[in-house]
């Protein structure tokens, strides 16, 4: 799976309209945490929304990540997060 930052996926999604945002749960053995997942239908790709050091960038409330894509996305088409629970890490 590739991987975008916070930069890179404001960039992204001015260039690649219809794309679209997944919050995925992950349990994890400190918590519950929650992962943004970022599809274009249009490409089929998919990527992780990572930190500047490269890592997953992972939540600890699904809130949060829902302020960040609002932030960082405001043009979100669908203004839909789609989100999927009970995943455990692979």
């Amino acid at each position: 799976m590739q991987s975008l930052d916070k930069r890179e996926l404001a960039v992204f999604a001015v260039a690649q309209p219809d794309y679209r945002v997944v919050l995925e749960e992950r349990i994890e053995s400190d918590g519950r945490k929650w992962v943004l997942i970022i599809e274009s239908p249009s490409t089929g790709q998919v990527y992780n929304v990572v930190t500047s050091l490269g890592k997953t960038r992972l939540f600890k409330n699904a809130d949060t990540a829902i302020d960040f894509i609002k932030e960082t996305c405001p043009n979100n088409p669908f203004r839909v997060i789609t989100v999927t629970y009970g995943v455990s890490p692979s």
